[in-house]
């Protein structure tokens, strides 16, 4: 009987970490379905409401979830008080803070700091293009996990389903 219990809980541990894994890449797959919005609206903002960086970050910090609500107000804040450092710098220090709990591949995250916002064109339409290249790179990986997720979700509950299996078999 115990043996039966013991084999269950280890089938039931080896299913539970495989949907913790499928659980990660979907969580990964939401934030840079969220990131494409939020960049999308910034290029929005600086090519058609003509706001600037700062302007744009005290929109987001009203309108976006968790953890970047924070994020973005932290930038406006910050970018306020002019202390010596420049924009750039203001946003790749508070998106990696951001960005530490987020779980994203580093390729990713590094995007995503630096972002191409230079707040000394003047242009804004060159500007949005310059974010819109980022943005376009974004969704090119989006749309690589969401065509791989089907077949990783499916594997990774396989294999986890086998190792139970196997590590039941090993110990009986």
């Amino acid at each position: 009987m115990l043996k039966l219990v013991g084999s269950f809980c280890i089938l039931a541990g080896c299913i539970g970490w495989g949907a913790n894994r499928i659980g990660e890449e979907k969580s990964r797959i939401r934030h840079l379905q969220e990131w494409i919005r939020i960049i999308r609206r910034i290029q929005n903002e600086i090519a058609y409401g003509k706001r600037t960086l700062p302007e744009i970050c005290l929109l987001l910090s009203e309108s976006c979830p968790e953890p970047y609500r924070e994020c973005f107000g932290a930038i406006y804040e910050q970018a306020g008080r002019q202390e010596g450092e420049g924009l750039e710098q203001i946003w790749q220090r508070q998106v990696a803070q951001c960005l530490s709990a987020v779980r994203l591949p580093e390729e990713e995250k590094e995007i995503l700091k630096c972002l191409p916002l230079d707040p000394g064109i003047q242009e804004e339409k060159f500007q949005a293009e310059r974010i819109g290249q980022s943005m376009d790179l974004l969704t090119r990986k989006c749309r690589q996990a969401e065509d791989a997720y089907e077949n990783k979700a499916r594997v990774t509950t396989c294999l986890s389903i086998l190792a139970g299996v196997f590590m039941t078999i090993l110990l009986l």
